[in-house]
């Protein structure tokens, strides 16, 4: 009589483990997490130099961004945009109006467009101000391999709280693929033109 319960035990816990290899067998071992991926945007560290430059300082505060472009899940569409959708596992190392923000410092001070080109938050005695404003930042998918960025970009006297140039500027990249790596190549030579033609309409000012 004492036997029976740990018979009854051992046999029990057999079936249990039967069953759980049972399962596992029926459904499989769960697929692996999707590795999470940080991309980020890189300005041409030799542009050309402006030919007109400022005298004195300008300062870049962060870009403005509405709702779901200042946030770091890269975004696609396969619709031009009329619908966007955020990556998963896919992300930008910073938020873009401060990623973006740093390029255009680097970019407008390796192009000597000021004796300063600063972050905003130096707090340093500025004659200009640069305003930018993203207006597109996503991954074309579906029918067309690529990406697009828009950028909303405007100098202001400080002084007089002038505009002394402003554009909205777009520009659509192919990708060399469908992969999230190609579209970041070309969203970056996408940034690198907009950039450029930007400090080129500065030369321009009036």
């Amino acid at each position: 009589m004492t036997m029976i319960f740990p018979l009854r035990r051992a046999l029990l816990a057999g079936l249990s483990s039967v069953l759980l290899l049972g399962l596992a067998g029926c459904f499989g071992s769960a697929p692996p997490v999707p590795k999470e991926q940080y991309f980020r945007l890189i300005s041409s560290a030799d542009p050309a130099p402006v030919g007109n430059p400022l005298s004195g300082t300008v300062e870049v505060p962060p870009f403005q961004a509405e709702g779901v472009m200042g946030e770091r899940p890269l975004l696609f569409t396969q619709d031009n945009g009329m619908k966007l959708e955020q990556r998963n596992y896919a992300y930008w190392t910073d938020p873009p109006p401060a990623m973006l923000r740093d390029q255009l410092v680097a970019f407008l001070g390796a192009a000597k467009l000021a004796d300063q080109v600063v972050p905003s938050e130096l707090r340093v005695n500025a004659q200009y101000r640069v305003e930018g404003r993203i207006k597109r930042l996503e991954q074309l998918s579906g029918a067309r391999n690529g990406g697009v960025i828009a950028l909303e970009l405007s100098l202001i006297d400080k002084e007089t709280d002038d505009i002394v140039a402003t554009g909205i500027y777009e520009v659509t990249k192919d990708a060399s693929g469908p992969n999230i790596d190609d579209a970041v190549h070309a969203l970056n030579a996408g940034l690198n033109e907009i950039f450029a033609q930007f400090a080129a309409d500065l030369a321009q000012r009036g």
